[in-house]
């Protein structure tokens, strides 16, 4: 199954820092504070090119705070443009089991989607509805291709991927993911628990997603990568058996 054409979705871009031995975190899931200020430079233009970041619930848990570009001159560029300073901030949590009065709520700069499902308590509900937009998609889960074209449908064009790994997985399952930039750090942490940047279930090789390297860049001790995904790949419509 061919995944959604790009007319009717965001073009949908993933960025994220990885150890050498290709985790995003310790076991404990903590936020990663191993990248370097160069790579925190790096998120925010990218940040900057899209018109929403979107996170699951394990991310928010995980670091709880607005996702904000920093750079005063990003901000500028966007206001010129004619584009809000911040982008979007999309939550995706099918039970919003989330800190509600954490600082991803509370910021006053940023503009919230709170994704959910009808799994989801009432009173859960309406507290996000206090500083958020909520929109119920689906009774258990929520489907990321409907998801992409709701979001297209309000003018999201660019859509930036943060995490964490099983949300990564289901939008690349679904043909969603365009470009990849991957920051290598010069760390190793080790687990089999620990989390990677596409968990879920996993492709089968008949499944891989293909990707073309765009640029690779070293500075410092990091490298950085950019690829898109090539043409080719197919969606599925479930996770492998």
């Amino acid at each position: 199954m061919k995944g959604i054409p790009r007319g009717q979705r965001p073009r949908c871009f993933l960025n994220v820092a990885m150890s050498l031995d290709g985790k995003i975190a310790s076991v404990r899931r903590e936020f990663p504070r191993f990248p370097s200020r160069a790579d925190r430079r790096m998120m925010d233009r990218i940040r900057a090119r899209a018109d929403a970041v979107l996170v699951g619930a394990g991310t928010l848990r995980a670091a709880d705070f607005p996702l904000r570009v920093r750079s005063a001159s990003l901000k500028r560029q966007r206001r010129l443009s004619g584009r809000p300073e911040q982008p979007l901030n999309v939550l995706l949590s099918a039970s919003l089991a989330v800190p509600l009065d954490g600082r991803f709520f509370s910021a006053t700069d940023t503009r919230r989607l709170v994704v959910t499902t009808l799994e989801a308590p009432r009173h859960r509900v309406r507290a996000a509805a206090r500083t958020a937009e909520v929109l119920v998609l689906g009774p258990r889960t929520i489907a990321p291709r409907r998801l992409a074209r709701e979001l297209r449908s309000r003018g999201i064009r660019q859509l930036l991927l943060e995490g964490g790994g099983a949300t990564n997985f289901r939008f690349f399952q679904e043909g969603l993911v365009d470009e990849v930039f991957l920051t290598l750090c010069p760390v190793v942490i080790g687990g089999a628990a620990s989390p990677t940047p596409v968990d879920g279930a996993g492709f089968t090789p008949e499944h891989f997603i293909r990707l073309r390297m765009i640029s690779c860049r070293r500075q410092g001790e990091e490298v950085f990568l950019h690829f898109r995904v090539a043409a080719g790949n197919h969606a599925l419509s479930r996770p492998p058996r």
